[in-house]
């Protein structure tokens, strides 16, 4: 469980490192307004790529939640900690990376990320509803939790998509 944060957080550097790259050789004969333009546009199509795969590759909580009992309630416990470092991590690189974004962005994306993080801090109370569930709420306060994981997911999610948009 200890190394889930760690590979994930080597996985999203690579992915940056991969969004960032320069225009390819290829343009180099260009104007330099052509490959700036290029540069510009290549970088933009990346970054959506960089996104859009980054989600497709991240495990789907929901599914893998619905399975567990309440015998197994510690494991779902642990599983989701490690899935919240991650949600935490993505949070910070989206927080990184609006800071760099122009004035006009940056006060919309303060507005997003408060957002976020409002919903992020009422996973942590349904998280510790699940630590203190008994066998005859277990199913009640996994799927709350559940949905409110699910919720902060999405708005990530559509956070990211906004920010790469602008």
């Amino acid at each position: 469980m200890k190394s889930k944060p760690l590979l994930l957080a080597v996985f999203v550097i690579t992915i940056l490192a991969i969004g960032c790259k320069q225009s390819n050789p290829a343009n180099e004969n260009s104007t330099a307004s052509d490959t700036n333009s290029m540069s510009v546009t290549q970088q933009l199509e990346n970054a959506r790529e960089v996104a859009t795969n980054a989600w497709t590759n991240v495990k789907d909580f929901m599914e893998t939640t619905k399975d567990y009992t309440y015998d197994e309630k510690d494991a779902f416990v642990a599983s989701a900690s490690a899935d919240l470092d991650a949600l935490d991590q993505k949070i910070k690189a989206l927080s990184d990376k609006a800071a760099t974004a122009s004035d006009s962005v940056k006060a919309d994306a303060q507005t997003k990320l408060q957002e976020l993080r409002d919903k992020r801090a009422v996973l942590d109370q349904k998280l510790d509803a699940v630590k203190n569930a008994t066998e005859a709420d277990w199913n009640d306060t996994k799927t709350a939790f559940q949905n409110s994981y699910d919720d902060v997911k999405t708005s990530l999610k559509q956070a990211w998509q906004w920010l790469n948009g602008n």
